[in-house]
């Protein structure tokens, strides 16, 4: 684990926060599967124009699974995009729809990480993940 890595995840972070506001502004003007279209149509545009100066010597990638793995990814964005503009579409509030969305996503993402991949199990990692469901729990609960 590096600072570096560290950096990307905080970013990461402010980008889902930030996304899940977009989500929720928009859903009451579009309809749920056209906007799904139209973010992953924006990601593939701003995609592009990073990638496509950096061609020359870049690796794309090194092992056939990745394909597979970043096909699965886009299907997960997809339904991602689309349920989030159904759920803030339906009236419920970021207050409660934000912390559901994130806060589960990151308990599903730790419980994968220490069922199907193995990574090692701790105390104070099962107590975070406590407290993230707690917390998102609390907020949605008293967001009502």
């Amino acid at each position: 684990m590096t600072y570096e890595g560290i950096i990307f995840a905080v970013i990461t972070a402010v980008a889902f926060g930030v996304w899940t506001v977009f989500h929720q502004q928009a859903s009451a003007y579009i309809n749920p599967i056209f906007g799904a279209i139209i973010i992953s149509l924006t990601a593939v545009v701003v995609g592009s124009i990073i990638l496509i100066p950096q061609l020359k010597g870049l690796t794309l990638f090194t092992d056939q699974k990745a394909i597979i793995f970043v096909v699965l990814t886009g299907v997960s964005a997809f339904v991602i995009d689309y349920f989030a503009l159904k759920t803030y579409a339906s009236g419920i509030p970021i207050t409660i729809g934000g912390p559901i969305i994130i806060g589960g996503s990151i308990a599903i993402a730790s419980i994968i990480g220490f069922t199907v991949l193995s990574e090692s199990v701790s105390l104070i990692k099962i107590l975070g993940i406590v407290l993230v469901i707690s917390g998102a729990s609390i907020l949605a609960y008293l967001g009502q």
